[in-house]
């Protein structure tokens, strides 16, 4: 898979200057930029700015998708319903929103220089999903791709879980599902080819930092359980998400 600290349209760097200016044949208003932060991801920021006919609370990030902070103060994208925007429960920075099926606000704003930059300590990184393509001979329809997870019991149960998970994501190695709930989770879950393993988080303690403590143990019941989580089962996974009603957290690293 690979590595991308932050999806598209997230802290960028703008040489020589603290914003950028459209060019006049497209069209954007721009109405000084702001650089936000992203509490869903420690150290994340990105800029969002507000065309002239923007919805209050709502703005654009400068590849042209709208965004909106949900009641947690989270940023997340959003989706059209009809002429109105809707939230949705992809978060910032989790997906690439053309890939989960986003439609932009506006034509991307062209950007000479796009820079991420990793801060200092966030114990996080974020990786896009990469893309997958089948060839499909002329005249054949192409199949749907259905992970074995989706039949598992077990592991669908996951969207039961409300009051102990609102998030979920992939760890990036070993690669599984991992879900929990709030920024400082009594319990993060993690799916070990067979169920859901659970881990106790100290009081004040991060998901990613259990995740990391617990790393070792979650290698040796994968390989065990001969589970293999492949790259296409990642947008399926984000779509089942949202559709339970939780947060998208895209690929999650610990720091080692």
């Amino acid at each position: 898979m690979k590595k991308v600290l932050i999806a598209g349209g997230l802290l960028l760097y703008f040489a020589g200057a603290g914003f950028l200016t459209p060019p006049a044949a497209a069209k954007v208003y721009v109405a000084e930029p702001l650089l936000v932060a992203q509490p869903a991801y420690a150290g994340m920021q990105f800029y969002v700015y507000r065309p002239y006919d923007m919805p209050k609370n709502w703005y654009v990030t400068f590849d042209g998708y709208p965004v909106t902070k949900n009641r947690d103060d989270v940023w997340v994208y959003g989706t059209y319903s009809g002429p109105n925007l809707t939230p949705t429960n992809y978060i910032v920075g989790s997906v690439v929103p053309s890939m989960a099926g986003l439609s932009p606000y506006t034509k991307s704003v062209q950007i000479s220089s796009i820079t991420t930059l990793p801060q200092a300590g966030s114990g996080m990184a974020v990786r896009q999903p990469s893309s997958t393509s089948t060839s499909v001979p002329a005249g054949e329809a192409a199949s749907t791709y259905v992970p074995d997870w989706c039949f598992n019991s077990r592991f669908m149960a996951l969207g039961n879980w409300k009051q102990s998970v609102d998030r979920v994501g992939i760890l990036h190695r070993p690669a599984i599902p991992v879900a929990w709930r709030g920024n400082y989770p009594k319990v993060i879950y993690a799916w070990n080819g067979n169920s859901w393993y659970q881990m106790t988080a100290r009081e004040g303690q991060l998901p990613v930092d259990v995740l990391k403590d617990n790393l070792y143990a979650l290698m040796r019941m994968v390989n065990h359980n001969d589970f293999i989580w492949y790259e296409a089962d990642m947008p399926v996974l984000s779509q089942q998400a949202t559709t339970w009603g939780y947060y998208w957290m895209g690929e999650v690293a610990p720091a080692r």
